[in-house]
């Protein structure tokens, strides 16, 4: 399915939109058939792809039987061709007689399939179509996921959802796949699937038994789960109570296969198939359109039949044996494919926003005039019961008692007494200036904080001075009497002690940094030491009974 596929969608898709300057479709629920349709209901872009494919018109049903081999039956909407008065009056033996022959099927229908129709469907597809219109409520999705659910943002029309196996790619895959339609390929490239299938107030297929035939009919695709029965209340959360699907996550759409030397198609909804859903370009229903229309023709579809084409050298294997088509659409048959398509009607115009505001005003403007307002507001009161005397009434009863809440709101609701929630408590706040630490750390750390720890130094001398039992109340510092070394070394010692006397005797306090702290502490300490040994020794008169 690569070459005859891309080329039907290569020369079909730029001239069917090229001649059809259309807006996207905003349907409304499935459409009744009637003798003159409106041209977006038609198919005429349908029937101009026929021809552009370059199938032969049947004209009825009699040469239908004639080239039963090479020909394919397509019937969009009323089911009523399946009867015994149309095709099972050629084919007495029914559809999978003719499928078995040679020919192919395409079937699409939004109704329901009963008496011979459905019969039918059921032995050749094991399926039969309920009829019922299926929509996607807009509470149900997300706005923002709505697109990949419905198109154009009309509740009818819901999206395919493609089942897995029907877009294979690959060698292996289409081996492994052969016989199951791919439907859902983009062509070109091929990496892209279908992804906007839109269909149009579809319905959904049934099957009595739990899963199709293997290897003979494959279910294709499905509508999103959230589809539930036009019927059924918005807010109804289950739909189809006792009814079984063949996939579990949403209705079955599409189901498709070989049977015999022939194809079979089967789709719940004929409306995709329709102008207002083909010409448009933000759907893939053309290309989608395309692709079923040569594989019912019977092209090649895995390598193998791509192999054995090109040995034969055959161009009909290689792009289909089927070239006829009876076309059947509402209990009518087309004879010929060669129409030429037309943009479709638009919709009425609707004025601009200012003319309608516009319009608003002056309607309004009219009915002030003629004071409509208050008469017809009058005309309203004089019709209840006592008029306008009850309403007076009520009106007086209703502000003495909203006054009366006024003022008990005011004097007495108002008046009460409150705490300040805005003002934190007092025990929190004395909590929150509580100090963490004792005042003395407090002083250092602010001491440090300055870089001057003259305190401290200060301090610590006078402790040093009266441990080792030196007064400190005369002014002069003392005098080293003796000492080790020489000369030199006794005057550096005086120089320390009255350096250390000063600092102990001081009340003005001087700059000391955190450094200069560290040398004197270190001088304390020699000096205590030295006096204790004996090294040092001081003047008497500094000295006191210590001890």
């Amino acid at each position: 399915m690569t070459l005859r596929s891309s080329v039907a969608v290569c020369v079909c898709l730029p001239l069917l939109l090229a001649w059809a300057g259309v807006s996207p479709c905003r349907a409304q629920g499935p459409q009744v058939p009637v003798e003159e349709p409106p041209y977006n209901h038609q198919t005429d872009a349908f029937r101009r792809l026929l021809f552009e494919l370059r199938f032969q018109p049947l004209g009825g049903w009699s040469e239908l039987q004639d080239h039963a081999s090479n020909s394919i039956f397509i019937m969009l909407g009323n089911p009523r061709g399946l009867s015994k008065e149309y095709f099972l009056k050629y084919f007495p033996d029914g559809l999978r007689s003719f499928v078995a022959q040679g020919g192919a099927v395409l079937i699409a229908t939004d109704m329901e399939t009963k008496d011979e129709a459905g019969e039918e469907l059921r032995k050749l597809a094991g399926v039969t179509v309920t009829g019922e219109t299926l929509v996607i409520r807009h509470q149900s999705i997300d706005k923002d996921l709505r697109q990949d659910y419905i198109y154009n943002d009309s509740e009818h029309c819901p999206l395919v959802k493609p089942l897995e196996g029907s877009n294979a790619r690959g060698m292996m895959a289409s081996l492994v796949t052969a016989g199951r339609p791919d439907l859902f390929r983009r062509y070109p490239p091929a990496d892209q699937p279908l992804s906007k299938v839109a269909t149009n107030g579809p319905s959904r297929l049934v099957t009595r038994k739990r899963r199709l035939p293997d290897g003979i009919i494959y279910p294709l695709a499905k509508l999103p789960r959230e589809c539930r029965d036009q019927k059924l209340h918005v807010e109804q959360s289950v739909g189809f109570a006792g009814r079984r699907f063949l996939d579990e996550n949403g209705p079955l759409f599409a189901v498709g296969g070989s049977v015999g030397k022939g194809r079979v198609l089967v789709l719940a909804d004929h409306s995709l198939f329709i102008n207002r859903m083909i010409l448009p370009r933000e759907n893939d229903n053309l290309p989608f359109t395309a692709n079923c229309l040569h594989w019912l023709r019977g092209g090649i579809e895995t390598p193998m039949e791509a192999l054995q084409a090109a040995r034969a050298r055959s161009l009909d294997q290689l792009a289909g044996q089927r070239n006829k088509v009876l076309l059947w659409v509402d209990d009518r048959i087309y004879p010929d494919f060669q129409v030429r398509l037309k943009p479709m009607p638009a919709s009425p115009t609707i004025p601009s926003e200012s003319a309608i505001v516009a319009a608003i005003d002056k309607t309004i403007a009219k009915l002030e005039d003629s004071d409509a307002f208050n008469r017809a507001l009058l005309e309203r009161i004089d019709s209840l019961p006592d008029g306008r005397d009850r309403v007076v009434r009520s009106a007086v009863y209703l502000l003495t008692l909203a006054a009366l809440l006024f003022l008990g709101y005011r004097f007495l609701w108002r008046a009460r007494y409150r705490p300040e929630l805005a003002a934190p408590l007092l025990s929190n706040a004395i909590r929150e200036h509580e100090p963490n630490v004792s005042l003395l750390d407090q002083r250092r750390r602010a001491l440090l904080r300055l870089g001057n720890v003259w305190e401290m130094g200060h301090r610590l001398a006078r402790e040093c001075f009266e441990s080792t039992g030196v007064a400190l109340t005369g002014a002069a510092p003392p005098r080293v009497l003796r000492a080790p070394g020489s000369r030199w070394q006794r005057w550096r010692i005086n120089r320390r002690v009255a350096r250390l006397w000063r600092l102990a005797r001081g009340e003005a306090p001087a700059p000391l940094s955190p450094i200069a702290l560290r040398h004197r502490l270190r001088e304390l300490e020699e000096l205590k030491t030295a006096l204790a040994n004996g090294t040092i020794e001081l003047n008497a008169e500094c000295k006191t009974n210590h001890g």
